[in-house]
């Protein structure tokens, strides 16, 4: 096994050796996963490409899970893997919580959806309230994606302007107001104070005059353009911690300062929760200690089923009423759907903050092991929580151009060599624990990564 002095030694070169075995690694994943491989190509016979969902592309395919219990998968040729991601973060408590099992079984016997409500879902909306700080009244959504559609939606309907402030880097969910400059190409991204705004798919109208693009991180960038546009905008949407940058918490400055801001030009501030909820027990507007107009949210709260919501102060969030001249409207026929909440309640009821200071504690232990093992390497480990990511540049990660240094394909083929070990991360190495997530995995993790990068 090669010595971190005999890794320094070629630093300049680091990333070639891995990307040389390019080949030799997908060889071994597809002898690993022929079922997965053989669904793949079944699947393009009834869906576009073989995909329902981007979010779990991976090449040369995606494995295809027969069961999950706790922090372990199965795929459909036996394999167990450790979770290292949950389903995009949202499994805080892992798979199948004995809690959650318990909660939805007897209601999958009474019905699954009604043209009516049912109580459970007060008592989640309850228990999120008292949790945020900066929520008073809460909606839900069936997704993410939705719930910032709508909170933009009563962001524009409170205010009575139309321009949405959103930053390079970030990702919102598909609605077609924030899907702009989410991971553009260094080629086309503009001037760094003044980012292009992209468009992050086909098929999207003009954002002009409905989206601003803003760089991350950047406190005097943000003054300049609500200066400049002070009569125009309706919200400021960020997110408190950005995932796809790198995990990575922006300035105390750059909070507060758009606080503040937003205050001084009666905009609204929106933080997109759906994954930094996930930081806290009051969530990251806790953990950072700055309070946002209206929170989107998602993911963890509905304990493994699909689910949105927009939650904010009163006043905001009373724009939705029923009988309120001018309302603004927010229809779904699975909004707060029993079973739902009932997992939304019980996975909230077994995040204590004693769980959340267990996960928060391994996540941090994990962070310092992954780290004195890159110590002197172009790897940084950035994350907080339970959550991490390991990148492949040399560099500081503070917003998405700094980003940009990453080079994407040595850690493509690294997270496709993890998966083989037996571990799931995404295919840009990041990664979250669960409160089943055990220590030993961890240490067994660990190892498979010291392997990999010394050989």
């Amino acid at each position: 096994m090669v010595s971190n002095v005999e890794i320094r030694d070629r630093v300049n070169d680091f990333y070639t050796p891995l990307k040389a075995r390019a080949v030799e690694i997908e060889r071994r994943y597809r002898e690993l996963s022929p079922t997965s491989a053989r669904l793949s190509e079944a699947a393009k016979a009834v869906e576009p490409g073989g995909y329902s969902r981007d979010a779990v592309l991976r090449k040369p395919y995606t494995l295809y899970i027969e069961k999950g219990e706790g922090s372990v998968m199965v795929d459909r040729d036996g394999r167990r893997i450790v979770d290292m991601w949950f389903n995009a973060t949202s499994l805080p408590l892992g798979h199948a919580d004995p809690r959650v099992v318990a909660a939805v079984s007897p209601q999958l016997a009474k019905g699954t959806a009604f043209f009516g409500r049912t109580e459970t879902e007060i008592d989640l909306a309850r228990i999120l309230c008292e949790r945020l700080p900066a929520a008073d009244r809460i909606r839900f959504a069936n997704s993410g994606s939705e719930a910032v559609m709508i909170a933009l939606r009563i962001a524009r309907g409170f205010t009575g302007r139309d321009l949405v402030i959103k930053f390079e880097g970030c990702y919102h969910g598909s609605y077609d107001d924030v899907l702009w400059s989410v991971g553009p190409p260094k080629d086309k991204i503009g001037a760094a104070k003044s980012p292009t705004p992209v468009a992050a798919t086909a098929g999207l109208p003009s954002g002009l005059g409905r989206t601003l693009v803003l760089p991350y991180n950047d406190f005097p960038a943000l003054e300049r353009a609500m200066a400049d546009h002070r009569h125009e905008l309706a919200a400021v949407i960020m997110e408190p911690m950005s995932n796809r940058i790198g995990l990575i918490l922006p300035s105390r400055e750059f909070l507060e300062g758009a606080r503040r801001l937003c205050d001084e030009h009666e905009t609204l501030l929106i933080f997109d929760e759906v994954i930094a909820f996930r930081l806290g027990y009051r969530g990251a507007q806790g953990f950072v200690g700055v309070d946002p107009d209206l929170t989107t949210l998602g993911k963890v709260v509905g304990g493994g089923f699909p689910v949105g919501a927009i939650a904010g102060r009163e006043e905001i969030m009373s724009v939705t009423e029923p009988d309120r001249a001018g309302r603004v409207a927010h229809f779904g026929t699975f909004n707060a759907n029993p079973v739902t909440m009932l997992a939304g309640r019980a996975t909230m009821e077994a995040l204590t903050p004693e769980s959340f200071e267990h996960i928060n504690t391994m996540g941090t232990r994990l962070r310092r092991r992954l780290e004195d093992l890159c110590d002197g390497l172009p790897l940084r480990i950035t994350g907080v929580g339970s959550l991490f990511k390991i990148n492949a540049t040399s560099q500081e990660i503070t917003d998405y151009r700094s980003s940009l240094t990453r080079d994407a394909e040595w850690e493509q083929v690294a997270s496709l060599a993890l998966l083989s070990d037996g571990f799931m991360l995404t295919p840009s190495l990041q990664g979250a624990l669960s409160t089943t997530t055990t220590y030993e995995q961890l240490e067994s993790f660990v190892a498979a990564f010291e392997a990999l990068i010394r050989q």
